[in-house]
C-alpha cells in the first residue's frame, strides 16, 4: 500500500478500528479481574489485589482444585468449539489472505475463553484474545466500508496491534509490533496507519481504565549501573539466552499432534491441568501468564534456588497447556523464562566476579528471551521499556545481550542447515 491508497475510508477505518480493540481491551481487562478474583478470592475483593497476591493467599486445595476447573473448561469448550464451530484463523493469515473473513461469532467464544482460563490459572498468556476479537471486528467494519485487499490488510494488521497496545498500554510497541511482524514494511503510510490505530485503542482504554504500568514500583531498577561486568555478563547471558530459547522450540516441537475436535481431549485436558495445579500448590507463581514471576526476579525477590525451580515449572506447565488444547498467548510466559535463565545466571556470575544487579539482569533476559522467542526483536526492546516506563539505559545492555543472542541463534540454524 501507498500513499495514494490512504483515503478518507481508510482513515476513518483505522480510527474505528482503534475504538473497538479499546473497548475490546477494556471489557477484556474487567473479565479477567472478575475471573481471577470470584476463583480465587470467592467473591469481589474490597481493594484491588494483583493476581500474585490472590493466588498466594489461596490455600494449595483451591489453587489445584482452580486449575483441575480451567482443565474441565478447557477439555469441554474448547472441543466443543472445534467439533461445531466456523474453522479458526490465525491473525497472520488473515493479514496474509484479506478476502477470507475471520469468524466472529467463533473467534469471539475461543478469545473469551482464552480470557477465562488465563483467569483460571492457565499458564499462558492473555494477549493474542484481544488482538483476535479486534480482528474480528475489524473484518466486517472493512467490508462495510467497501475497503480494497490491501487496505483491508493494512487494517486487520493494526486492529491486531491496536489489541495488543489496549491490553498492555503499549502503543508505540505496538505499533513496532505492527510493523515488524504482520505488515514487515516501515513505508510512512504504514506507520501513520499503525500510530493511528493503536494511538486511539491506548487512548480510548486511559479513558476507561487509566494509565496503568504493568511492572511499576521497581525501586532497585531506577539507578542501575551498567558498568563492564553487567555488560561482559550480558553477552554471555545472550548465549544462554538464545540456547533456553532453542531448547523451548524444540520441547515444544515434541509435542504430540492431537485432534482437538475428539472428546479423548477432555481427559488429556484433566491430567495436563491436574499436573499444572499440582505444581501450582508449591509453585503458585507459575499460575496465570507468568507476570507474579516476573514481578519478583525484577524486584530481586528470589533466591536462585526458587528461580530455576520456577524456570523449570513454568516451562512444563505450558507444554502442558497446550498439549491440553489451551490457547494462550507467550509473550509474558516467554518473559518470565528469560528472567529466571538470566536471574540463576546473574547469581552465579555474582559468586565469582564482579556483581551485577539480578533484578536488572532478568529485565534483560526476559526482554532478549521475548525478542527471539516470539520473532520480535524491535518491539520486545520497546514493549518491555513500555511496560515498566524505566529507563532507556536498559537499551545498551539488552542491545548487547540481544546481539549475541541472535547471533548464536543464526550459528545454531546454520549448523543445523549444513547437518541436513
Amino acid at each position: 500500500m501507498d500513499a495514494r491508497d490512504f483515503s478518507l475510508r481508510l482513515t476513518v477505518a483505522l480510527l474505528l478500528t482503534g475504538v473497538l480493540a479499546g473497548l475490546v481491551g477494556i471489557g477484556f481487562t474487567h473479565l479477567l479481574h472478575a475471573v481471577q478474583q470470584w476463583v480465587f478470592y470467592g467473591g469481589w475483593a474490597a481493594e484491588h489485589i494483583s493476581f500474585r497476591e490472590l493466588v498466594a493467599q489461596a490455600s494449595a486445595g483451591r489453587r489445584f482444585a482452580a486449575l483441575l476447573a480451567c482443565g474441565a473448561v478447557v477439555g469441554v469448550c474448547w472441543t466443543l468449539l472445534q467439533k461445531y464451530g466456523a474453522p479458526l484463523m490465525e491473525v497472520k493469515t488473515a493479514v496474509k489472505q484479506p478476502e477470507k473473513d475471520m469468524p466472529v461469532k467463533t473467534t469471539a467464544c475461543h478469545a473469551i475463553l482464552q480470557i477465562i482460563t488465563v483467569g483460571m490459572g492457565s499458564p499462558l498468556g492473555r494477549e493474542v484474545a484481544p488482538r483476535e476479537m479486534s480482528v474480528a471486528l475489524a473484518t466486517p467494519l472493512s467490508g462495510c466500508l467497501k475497503l480494497s485487499p490491501a487496505q483491508k490488510s493494512v487494517v486487520l494488521a493494526c486492529a491486531s496491534g491496536a489489541g495488543l497496545a489496549a491490553v498492555y498500554n503499549v502503543p508505540l510497541a505496538a505499533t513496532v509490533f505492527v510493523l515488524e511482524t504482520l505488515l514487515v514494511a516501515w513505508s510512512v503510510p504504514m506507520v501513520l496507519a499503525a500510530l493511528l490505530a493503536c494511538g486511539v485503542a491506548v487512548l480510548v482504554v486511559r479513558v476507561g481504565l487509566g494509565d496503568t504500568v504493568q511492572y511499576a514500583h521497581l525501586p532497585n531498577l531506577e539507578n542501575v549501573s551498567f558498568d563492564a561486568s553487567f555488560l561482559v555478563w550480558a553477552a554471555v547471558c545472550g548465549v544462554l539466552i538464545a540456547l533456553g530459547v532453542n531448547a523451548f522450540a524444540w520441547s515444544n516441537g515434541k509435542l504430540p499432534k492431537l485432534n482437538k475436535a475428539s472428546w479423548k481431549m477432555l481427559p488429556i485436558a484433566l491430567l495436563s491441568f491436574a499436573a499444572i495445579g499440582a505444581m501450582g500448590m508449591w509453585q503458585p507463581e507459575i499460575l496465570g501468564n507468568g507476570k507474579a514471576g516476573n514481578q519478583l526476579s525484577f524486584a530481586d525477590a528470589l533466591t536462585w534456588q526458587t528461580a530455576l525451580a520456577l524456570l523449570a515449572t513454568k516451562w512444563a506447565a505450558v507444554l502442558l497447556a497446550t498439549v491440553a488444547g489451551a490457547y494462550g498467548g507467550r509473550i509474558t510466559p516467554s518473559m518470565m523464562l528469560g528472567g529466571m535463565i538470566a536471574f540463576a545466571s546473574a547469581v552465579a556470575w555474582n559468586a565469582v566476579l564482579p556483581p551485577v544487579s539480578a533484578g536488572a539482569a532478568a529485565f534483560v533476559g526476559a526482554t532478549v528471551f521475548l525478542g527471539l522467542a516470539q520473532n520480535m526483536r524491535l518491539t520486545a526492546i520497546v514493549f518491555m521499556l513500555e511496560l515498566s516506563r524505566l529507563s532507556t539505559a536498559f537499551w545498551l545492555p539488552v542491545c548487547v545481550c540481544m546481539g549475541v543472542a541472535m547471533a548464536v541463534q543464526m550459528g545454531w540454524a546454520r549448523w543445523k542447515a549444513g547437518r541436513s
